[in-house]
């Protein structure tokens, strides 16, 4: 066996290796087609006989967090084969990859876990996002805006840059990004909504199906314009079910939704797990200590809130 970055010749086989673990392969040949940011380097593979057998992936992200813009690592595509689990391979990997997101001068990770325990023991800290389950009344105030156009994207853009100025853990984005994250975000199908007035966006908001559910990628409004999204938020929703959100920290937009006839019960997410990359520099970002402990040091962080986006998903 050994350990190795992927390589352009590595796609099939890894493919077929994800797929042999989640079940799906669509998602993974898209980010591998339409994030900017990807390199085949990013994948460690451990391989045998010229096959992978396992694999992590880390996704570099710029966020904001604490006034400053931080490098995120986020950890995915972690898959061994169904005959070779149970003997290290993917700990291993995640240990280097740590240790090369350090190299990197990566300053934070997260991943999204299923089982917890796994990634506990290798120094990841469960810390929850907030989220809702948004429930539409019957006679609740909805809008529909319009289907999003390519031509919107600078000034939705700004919309959203212009929303997320001080929101802990959202992701910094060029067109660049943007344009790649619209063919992967959204798999299989978006529904992204836009609301103008006297020729300006003032709120937008996006939507998919993961499963059986129906998932808020993300929104964002102007200022004075709560009500505004709320109702956008509202049309989303199916009339029978449900549609799950991670919320922003907006009392204004919360206030708007009760108004607009949607009640939002509180839904944790409890799949995200953080690590600390760089401790001086996230304890800086706090005023702590640069020896205090990773799992009091991300607790204070995740004060902030910290807020991640559906849509920069990994």
């Amino acid at each position: 066996m050994a350990i190795r970055p992927m390589r352009a010749e590595d796609r099939a086989p890894v493919l077929d290796l994800l797929e042999s673990a989640f079940h799906k392969r669509m998602e993974f040949e898209l980010y591998m087609d339409f994030d900017p940011l990807f390199d085949p380097a990013d994948f460690l593979l451990d391989v045998e006989d010229g096959r992978p057998v396992s694999c992590v992936q880390v996704f570099e992200k710029r966020i904001r967090l604490g006034g400053s813009e931080v490098l995120l690592g986020g950890i995915g595509s972690v898959a061994t084969a169904p005959d070779r689990r149970e003997r290290g391979l993917a700990a291993e990997l995640m240990r280097r990859q740590t240790d090369a997101m350090r190299e990197r001068g990566l300053s934070l990770g997260l991943l999204f876990a299923g089982p917890r325990e796994f990634y506990e023991k290798l120094g990841w800290h469960a810390l929850p996002l907030r989220q809702a389950l948004l429930q539409r009344a019957p006679d609740a105030r909805t809008c529909a805006g319009r289907r999003f156009e390519p031509g919107d994207l600078p000034r939705v853009a700004a919309v959203y840059d212009a929303y997320s100025n001080g929101i802990d853990g959202t992701t910094l984005r060029d067109e660049t990004y943007w344009r790649g994250q619209l063919r992967y975000a959204g798999t299989p199908d978006e529904d992204f909504r836009v609301l103008e007035r006297d020729g300006e966006i003032v709120a937008y908001a996006r939507a998919t199906h993961l499963g059986s559910l129906a998932c808020a990628l993300e929104y964002a409004r102007t200022p004075g314009n709560a009500g505004d999204l709320a109702r956008l938020l509202a049309g989303l929703c199916p009339e029978q079910g449900v549609l799950v959100a991670r919320l922003a920290p907006d009392p204004e937009l919360e206030a708007a939704l009760e108004e607009a006839g949607v009640e939002s019960k509180p839904l944790p997410d409890p799949s995200p797990m953080w690590r600390v990359l760089d401790r001086a520099r996230l304890a800086g970002l706090v005023d702590l200590p640069a020896d205090t402990d990773d799992g009091a040091l991300l607790r204070a962080l995740h004060e902030g809130p910290l807020h991640y986006w559906l849509s920069d998903r990994f």
